[in-house]
């Protein structure tokens, strides 16, 4: 599980480099449109939104497996080592409720607005959710592996 989860996450980290550089050259141009010609774009500005959701969402597991996501540590490394990796299953059970969650309220959004468009780029929801859920389900598969490796008592994943 170790191994796959390493692969998709540097699938995962190379579509949301892409995303990042579409994000960047969309804000740029904008700028550029805005203070050269004074016209902005909608197609650009929703472009912009779309590779920045994805960009998140996709990079969010990535950061979970390698368990560099937004934690405050230092209580927790003053902790003797076992109540730690109890924290750290905690942690780890938390993330992967917490994506559970958000893939089935998605999920319920889904059923009523899968085929709404958006407004500039007429993308389908199901389209512009996609990264959304893929990287949730991911983060889900990385927490159980973090869990996995933390019971075992392998250290940290990296």
């Amino acid at each position: 599980m170790r191994r796959i989860v390493r692969v998709l996450g540097d699938a995962f980290e190379s579509v949301a480099i892409a995303f990042l550089v579409v994000l960047c050259l969309s804000v740029f141009i904008q700028i550029i449109m805005r203070n050269f010609f004074a016209s902005g774009s909608i197609i650009l500005e929703e472009l912009a939104r779309f590779s920045l959701v994805s960009l998140v969402f996709l990079m969010l597991p990535v950061l979970t497996v390698r368990k560099q996501h937004i934690i405050v540590d230092f209580v927790l490394n003053m902790l003797a080592v076992p109540v730690r990796k109890g924290f750290d299953l905690v942690i780890q059970i938390v993330i992967g409720a917490g994506s559970i969650f958000l893939i089935l309220a998605i999920s319920r959004i889904m059923v009523m607005n899968y085929n709404v468009r958006t407004a500039a780029l007429r993308m389908p929801n199901y389209i512009f959710y996609l990264p959304v859920a893929l990287g949730l389900v991911f983060n889900v598969l990385a927490s159980l592996d973090n869990f996995i490796t933390t019971i075992r008592g392998k250290g940290a994943a990296k």
